[in-house]
């Protein structure tokens, strides 16, 4: 029954099925293991008197009023709730005005969501799956228990709707869900039976049973992952390079005294890890974590030098040529100390066809020890004579086959994978399990937690009356926005535009600059050149400067539209500043906040510097399947995972998925078929990766 069409199964039809199909639900099966985002007790209600701002709460009350603001492309319906406490609040509804005729005064709801003390008093900022009217809530037909399931729901697809569908697909189809785990295991780890938790993910009777289903739902997920982790790993442990590294640490230590560098004991620590990881059989597979401007960059340069000094090339690929060039302008001079320098090569799509052509020769001769470049560097007439080390900068932002592309164009190289992107070491450790894992967690000392303050359109003044003073004082100033050129489909201002008000009207007496991903490589670095000499003043940017630029005179990042963003991607705008000595700031400029999701996150980012701490709250607050790009990793659904909660299972996932692959790699034992079946399934199009890497 569960290949039976969508729209057949009794209270879909044509239009949720179309609906459904829409969120990813594409069979019943897909319907059955859409699960509940969460879950409250129906006892567990707070009197709105007692509320305090910033937690999340569940709330019974009335609608005893509304307003309607109008304004230019936007709609917000203010409603009033009062509770039995006398306790009222605000129920912010953002461009939804379908939702009018529903909000009833008299009309009892009850809401689960986080309260924010705002210029209205304690507010909610309303989302679809959040709330529910009392009549549907008291539907005892449809949730018998006192725990009521809550899911991502759209205007037609309602909470109401999924527990009845549910209710009805549990009560025909269950019988359809296959076990792969033997009943070894299940007993083994006391697991429920995969029915059992699907049962009480969507209606749990008590907490006990929903721990118990969750559990069981999310072992699957990690031991399914975790043996395509083991396997990959054991087939690249049995690989042996074809070099021998003879290092003397002397040289390095020449070129630290001759840069005048200090390194921190993080940074000691990685390179320790790398020296031994080259003088194993085996080629390295490293992920070096680090936050903005903790020095990965000099680390990784540091690592090349034994690559070098025993005549074997290396490449190094970046996301982007700005950062790719700055890498070749960073490496050239301090490899002059070495008389490496002129062997260091720039490979970009940017260049001649007479240079790339020299430029290949050159690489696939051996001539040259260290490419430098970007995508460009997959290219399949890029050759190399003996590639013995790769470093992937930026490791999340290739895909996983780009990766192997590189790695590729050499026997078995070794590979460091760098990210300034700190995600959860637990989650690291989950999603990247074959690879094994670095941390620079110290910044280098003299600098300083960068000040950022979230600003409402009203202050924008007051902001540029800060940014005049600093710039008088000789400081440089990023401003980024979202879009590069106005769009009649949205409010939102654009680079292009603001560039000339900015320079015409508000700055005119200082030089304003414009870089945006459409330019040319060429314009791009002329105008980078021209901010680094402090010709430009005030550069405004769309996110092409996120990664990589180093401009220690700029102190003041101006972010617009800064709920646009996602915590990460504003951390590393954040971290363009700060390079140097002098106090930098960060400004987050935002219009109506239309989520409590955006909320969050610019709290987030003015209490918290921590690269770290910020990839937790970016956890909590969208969770790992998001965070990581399920893309990544057979489509994989990781949304119920806790990984502060579930690094036992998390471990109890490794251990098991170790041990199959050590003793039935094949899946052949009898005991093992149907997780076979189910994994090969899964990974069906990944499985080929692991012959590769």
């Amino acid at each position: 029954m569960t290949d039976e069409e969508l729209r057949y199964i009794k209270g879909v039809g044509p239009v949720k099925a179309s609906s459904l199909k829409r969120i990813g639900v594409k069979s019943v099966k897909d319907l059955l293991f859409f699960f509940p985002r969460w879950h409250v007790h129906k006892s567990r209600i707070t009197p709105v008197s007692s509320i305090e701002s910033g937690g999340k709460y569940f709330i019974k009350g009335r609608i005893s009023g509304l307003e309607e603001l109008r304004k230019p492309g936007r709609n917000i319906l203010k409603v009033l709730i009062e509770d039995e406490s006398g306790g009222t609040l605000t129920w912010i509804w953002y461009n939804r005005p379908y939702m009018k005729p529903a909000l009833l005064a008299g009309r009892r709801v009850v809401i689960w969501d986080t309260v924010e003390n705002t210029r209205w008093g304690k507010q909610i900022t309303a989302s679809n799956d959040s709330f529910e009217f009392i009549e549907e809530f008291e539907n005892k037909a449809i949730a018998e228990g006192e725990i009521l399931s809550f899911y991502k729901t759209t205007k037609i697809l309602t909470n109401v709707f999924f527990r009845e569908v549910m209710a009805e697909l549990i009560k025909n189809n269950l019988v359809d869900i296959h076990e792969i785990l033997s009943p070894e295991l299940t007993s083994k780890r006391d697991l429920y039976i995969i029915k059992e938790a699907v049962l009480n993910i969507h209606f749990p009777k008590n907490l006990c049973d929903l721990e118990k289903a969750r559990q069981r739902l999310v072992f699957n997920e990690l031991l399914i992952l975790q043996l395509f982790l083991a396997k990959r790993k054991k087939y690249f442990g049995k690989k042996v390079k074809n070099r021998n590294y003879i290092i003397n640490p002397s040289i390095i230590e020449k070129i630290i005294s001759k840069i005048g560098f200090t390194l921190t004991g993080a940074q000691v620590r990685v390179l320790e890890d790398i020296r031994k990881d080259l003088l194993k059989k085996s080629p390295m597979n490293r992920l070096l974590q680090g936050d903005v401007g903790s020095g990965k960059t000099i680390v990784a340069l540091l690592a090349l030098i034994p690559v070098l000094e025993n005549n074997y090339q290396a490449a190094v690929m970046a996301p982007t040529e700005i950062l790719a060039e700055q890498h070749y302008a960073t490496f050239k001079k301090i490899f002059s100390l070495t008389g490496y320098d002129k062997s260091i090569l720039l490979l970009t799509s940017k260049i001649t066809a007479k240079v790339r052509r020299e430029s290949l020769a050159a690489i696939a001769d051996g001539k040259v020890s260290l490419v430098i470049g970007t995508h460009a560097l997959l290219q399949e007439d890029v050759a190399f004579k003996n590639l013995g080390f790769v470093v992937i900068d930026e490791r999340h932002k290739f895909g996983v086959f780009q990766r192997l592309a590189l790695e590729a164009k050499g026997v078995f190289p070794d590979a460091l994978m760098m990210t300034a992107t700190p995600f959860p070491r637990a989650l690291v450790l989950t999603l990247y399990g074959d690879t094994d894992l670095s941390v620079i967690d110290e910044l280098p000392p003299g600098r300083q937690p960068i000040y950022t303050k979230w600003q409402p359109e009203k202050k924008r003044q007051e902001v540029y009356g800060f940014i005049s003073q600093r710039l008088k004082a000789g400081e440089q100033v990023y401003i980024v926005y979202p879009l590069v050129e106005e769009s009649s489909k949205s409010l939102l201002k654009a680079a292009e535009q603001e560039a000339l008000q900015l320079q015409n009207i508000v700055f005119k007496d200082y030089k304003v600059g414009l870089i945006h991903g459409r330019m040319s490589s060429e314009e791009k670095e002329a105008v980078m050149n021209d901010f680094k000499s402090k010709k430009i003043n005030i550069l405004v940017s769309t996110t092409v400067i996120e990664v990589g630029i180093d401009v220690s005179n700029a102190t003041i990042m101006l972010i617009e539209h800064a709920e646009r963003f996602g915590l990460a991607q504003l951390h590393q705008l954040r971290g363009r500043v700060g390079r140097g000595t002098a106090r930098s700031y960060c400004y987050l400029m935002t219009g109506w906040l239309q989520s409590s999701d955006s909320f969050k996150r610019m709290r987030i980012m003015e209490q918290i510097n921590d690269g770290f701490k910020i990839a937790e709250a970016d956890l909590d607050i969208r969770g790992p399947g998001e965070l990581f790009g399920a893309n990544q990793h057979g489509e994989l659904d990781l949304k119920l995972i806790n990984l502060e909660k579930d690094r036992e299972l998390l471990e109890m996932a490794r251990e098991e998925a170790h041990n199959i692959i050590e003793q039935d790699p094949d899946f052949k034992k009898q005991e093992n078929i149907k997780l076979g079946v189910f994994f090969k399934e899964r990974f069906s199009k990944d499985l080929e990766m692991i012959t590769i890497s």
